[in-house]
């Protein structure tokens, strides 16, 4: 049996982009084969602690402290003093957890600091990440390999679903609840409001709002419209029930996106100052589609324009009707 560490201490989107290295490993190494990962406290712990895939979960906080002195890391060291890992995958591009190839005694290590892997413009996160255990797996194995969860969800993690047919929609993102802090990337609460109305009375179809209790507030008119479910303050294995039963998934750029296309549920996601070539939906076997407005500005995500914009015209101006449209052609297929 081999046993292996891997290492992405990242947001609840960037683990789940991680996960084609579990795919990658079952078919390198077989089913017998032990996944532990680093991982951040959180959501992104309890993703991958309910993979049946996974093996052991160690939850880094404040990843840049030195192993000596953090308490986590000093239990990976002794866990793998006691059982070595055969191979460290260290998914990181930042020099954060490059001490992971001093204290996790190992046969073998790929990624930082061994390779420096940087991130680029054009190149999707995932491919960048693949391209630090191809040369160990193999490449038709690492590029075959795509985002997937295998959860283990029972009767207690099922959320009240609507009878009838119904999308998911997933408004908010990360931050939209901070004082002060400009909703790059939301899509106008009127385009929400004109789209919930062309699903729910042209097809008919239920609509259940996906966001965090804090963010219920800033979305509280959608609920008020006909068809519409809360999925407000859910659980993690709650949504993961919802989007599993859904016919799709329409969302801004968060995780919830790539959440959606790991449990294989068709996804639009509506894309404004964020580079879709980096981080959108990644999957070579479920339906996904990116909306762009198509503004010659897009995308400025880290960038002067993006401190400097007063308006984001990038995600005003991309209308409902073209939206509605694309996710008839998309939930339909």
């Amino acid at each position: 049996m081999q046993r292996v560490l891997v290492v992405r201490i990242g947001r609840f989107g960037d683990t789940i982009m991680a996960t084609p290295v579990i795919e990658a490993l079952y078919q390198a190494f077989g089913p017998a084969v032990s996944i532990d990962f680093a991982a951040s406290p959180g959501a992104s712990a309890y993703i991958l602690e309910l993979d049946s895939r996974v093996n052991k979960v160690f939850s880094i906080a404040h990843r840049s402290t030195p192993w000596r002195f953090h308490r986590v890391k000093r239990e990976i060291e002794q866990h793998s003093r006691d059982f070595p890992y055969d191979l460290v995958i260290n998914l990181e591009c930042g020099r954060e957890c490059d001490d992971f190839i001093k204290f996790a005694h190992h046969h073998e290590f790929c990624g930082r600091p061994l390779k420096d892997t940087q991130h680029r413009p054009n190149r999707h996160c995932v491919d960048t990440e693949k391209s630090i255990y191809a040369e160990i797996l193999g490449p038709d194995v690492t590029n075959a390999s795509d985002t997937s969860l295998q959860l283990k969800l029972d009767a207690t993690d099922l959320t009240a679903l609507p009878d009838s047919a119904y999308v998911v929609i997933n408004p908010g993102f990360s931050g939209v609840q901070r004082s002060g802090y400009r909703s790059h990337r939301g899509w106008p609460a009127a385009h929400w409001q004109k789209l919930i109305g062309l699903l729910n009375g042209s097809d008919g179809l239920s609509v259940l709002i996906n966001g965090t209790h804090d963010e219920q507030p800033y979305f509280e008119s959608l609920l008020q419209l006909p068809g519409v479910h809360s999925l407000f303050g859910s659980s993690i294995p709650g949504l993961a029930t919802a989007l599993l039963n859904a016919k799709g998934l329409i969302t801004v750029d968060t995780g919830t996106m790539h959440l959606a296309m790991a449990l294989g549920t068709p996804v639009l996601a509506l894309f404004g100052p964020s580079n879709p070539e980096l981080t959108g939906p990644y999957s070579s076997k479920v339906s996904h589609r990116v909306l762009l407005s198509g503004v010659d500005c897009q995308p400025c995500i880290n960038t002067p324009a993006q401190k400097q914009c007063s308006y984001n015209r990038c995600m005003f101006g991309l209308e409902p009707q073209p939206v509605y449209e694309a996710c008839r052609e998309l939930f339909n297929e």
